[in-house]
């Protein structure tokens, strides 16, 4: 009996093989290579070609014991073919639809070859005329029309099949993709690691406060900074750091180098990363636009509450503060995040609670074995007309396919 085969098509991996590092490339890296893999499931990570760099064949790096290949030049798509041909994946896993992703699926050999695609952030057009309302310095659209259209073509071949990481995503990704309203999307939530040792009654957590994403235009890290400078009897940590319009950026967050209790720390990760979110009493969110951020699964994971411009899957509402939607570039805002804030933090009694209960349904919906066992029912069902079929744990091959 053979593994399935999965070719994992991503943009970016979360630093390995020297790429810039982001939320689907965490996803990639630290939840789905990390912990898909196993006697019946293979993964290869399929990344786009060095910038600056004519690569006339795919070069592979092992990266946590995952073989992660950088595809040929895009005038060399006929080398790619061939690589692909002589890979013969059962499956191709999309963590939404990149360019990259696009172009390597599309130009696939194979007209039945099969997708399971994850929807992770759609952006239909009403999405992108929120986003640019900001004027500080605009997040570049990457609105892609022929995207969009091969996605709505291939769903009626019968060869792809829709899941989604948070259910206030699907009828998005139904507009972008112009999907019929019928069309299953099934709900598969992003997993994190989670600490069973962590005891919320017995760990002394600190009047702090963090921001935790990539630094750009769509995040609006300079309200995290106003909200430092109105707050100054608490401390604020910002966890990341700028990658695209790095210097935009950096400009703008220069001015609030000097606010004392605002610490720009810059990239954390691992246990450095933890003993922040462990530590912070509240998350706080400014961006303009989310889809659900794995930063809210990881502050929720220790009792961290959330104060937040966005609502995903109501999230912020059960487990902290929603401010209400906030467009534009915000400044005339910071006092909702202020009130917010305060509110949380006024009643221990009933912040300690909320965090009882968020640990709980984190603990329930979004923990690596439910993932694991969905994810493989979700391959299997998509390679239903694969000659040898590979029995799913905690479930039967008959009902995997049906």
């Amino acid at each position: 009996m053979s593994k399935i085969k999965v070719a994992l098509l991503v943009d970016e991996y979360f630093g390995g093989a020297k790429t810039k590092y982001g939320g689907y490339g965490f996803l990639a890296r630290h939840l789905v290579a990390k912990h898909l893999p196993d006697d019946q499931v293979e993964v290869d990570v399929l990344l786009k070609k060095d910038c600056g760099k004519v690569r006339l064949w795919p070069k592979c790096f092992m990266v946590d014991g995952i073989k992660v290949y950088k595809l040929a030049a895009r005038a060399f798509d006929w080398v790619n073919n061939l690589f692909l041909r002589q890979k013969n994946y059962d499956v191709f896993l999309s963590i939404e639809m990149t360019t990259h992703s696009y172009r390597i699926f599309s130009k696939a050999p194979g007209k039945d070859k099969k997708l399971l695609f994850w929807i992770q952030d759609p952006r239909p057009t009403y999405e992108w005329d929120e986003i640019q309302t900001v004027k500080l310095f605009p997040e570049p659209s990457y609105w892609d029309a022929e995207i969009y259209d091969f996605v709505n073509q291939y769903a009626r071949s019968g060869h792809i099949r829709f899941i989604s990481q948070a259910k206030c995503l699907d009828q998005k990704a139904r507009d972008l993709y112009r999907l019929p309203a019928n069309t299953p999307i099934n709900y598969l939530p992003n997993p994190i690691e989670i600490d069973e040792t962590f005891d919320l009654d017995s760990f002394p957590k600190q009047n702090s406060i963090v921001f935790l994403g990539r630094i750009e235009s769509v995040k609006r890290g300079w309200l995290f900074a106003e909200i430092a400078k109105a707050m100054p009897q608490y401390q604020f940590y910002m966890l990341g750091q700028a990658h695209r319009q790095a210097d935009e950026n950096n400009a703008v967050m220069s001015g609030y180098q000097a606010i004392p209790n605002l610490h720009f720390v810059g990239h954390v990760e691992g246990e450095q990363k933890n003993r922040f979110l462990k530590e912070a009493k509240v998350l706080v969110n400014t961006s303009i636009h989310e889809a659900l951020p794995i930063s809210f699964l990881e502050a929720l994971s220790y009792g961290t509450l959330l104060v937040s411009c966005q609502n995903p899957d109501e999230l912020a509402s059960k487990f902290g503060v929603y401010t209400g939607k906030v467009l534009g570039d915000g400044f005339d805002k910071v006092e909702l995040f202020v009130a917010a804030i305060n509110q949380l933090l006024a009643n221990d009694g009933l912040r300690h609670q909320l965090a009882k209960d968020a640990i709980a349904y984190i603990k329930e919906v979004h923990s690596l074995p439910r993932f694991t066992r969905d994810i493989k029912h979700e391959l299997l069902a998509v390679c239903a007309n694969r000659k040898e079929p590979v029995k799913a744990t905690g479930r039967t091959t008959s009902s995997a396919v049906q």
